[in-house]
């Protein structure tokens, strides 16, 4: 009989996530979870449980900070080995590409089954990686410039505007005017008004629409 594995579980939507550790112990026995509502959580039963070797964790926490990754950077330093899989609603290059930058072993989207969820619990705890198709398809838009999720709304065009051009986009993407745009970053508000034009041109959109709609695609919004 194989050692029990034991997997941290952290989401803020206690049913959902109650639920889904359930079913998932019902079907392999092999699999026990400790959950978790918040980061203060997490780091309790992390100190309490040093042979938890893996995390299950949302991205959108309902916590002070609102934030699966900040949490995964406070669990490291916990355990520095711990082996990670992200399970969000959200599915767009921003929230993977930060997801990757932490180092994540892997990444499903709520809509996968549990059968799939399994699988990527075993595949990970393997040492392996895990990313489920809907992550694998933005993975590959991120990685080749001739492959776009969305024809209107490229996401390597993002990428093409600079740090300081990006700052402007999302607060424009916030329905912020340009007046309080420059306010807020230190700049002339006429500064903001000719970015604006540059960013709009980058990305081959015409108004603030365009522009919001650009931004829901990608991760900016959501």
């Amino acid at each position: 009989m194989q050692s029990q594995l034991k997997i941290l579980f952290l989401d803020d939507h206690a049913g959902l996530r109650d639920g889904i550790g359930f079913l998932l112990s019902q079907k392999n026995e092999n699999l026990s979870f400790l959950y978790a509502t918040n980061r203060e959580e997490g780091e309790k039963i992390l100190r309490e449980n040093s042979e938890i070797s893996l995390a299950i964790i949302d991205l959108n926490l309902e916590d002070e900070n609102k934030d699966g990754l900040s949490a995964l950077k406070s669990f490291r330093k916990i355990l520095p080995d711990l082996k990670t899989i992200i399970f969000t609603m959200y599915a767009d290059p921003i929230h993977i590409e930060h997801s990757l930058k932490e180092g994540v072993q892997g990444y499903i989207t709520k809509n996968a089954e549990i059968e799939e969820l399994e699988g990527a619990i075993l595949t990970v705890a393997s040492g392996k990686t895990c990313f489920n198709s809907a992550a694998s398809k933005i993975m590959q838009s991120m990685l080749s410039p001739e492959s776009v999720l969305n024809e209107k709304f490229s996401y390597m065009d993002y990428k093409s505007l600079t740090k300081s051009e990006q700052e402007v986009f999302s607060l424009l993407a916030q329905k912020k005017e340009t007046e309080e745009i420059a306010k807020i970053l230190g700049k002339k508000e006429k500064t903001v008004i000719n970015q604006r034009s540059i960013i709009y041109q980058k990305l081959n959109i015409h108004d603030r629409l365009e522009l919001i709609e650009f931004a829901k695609n990608i991760g900016v919004l959501f």
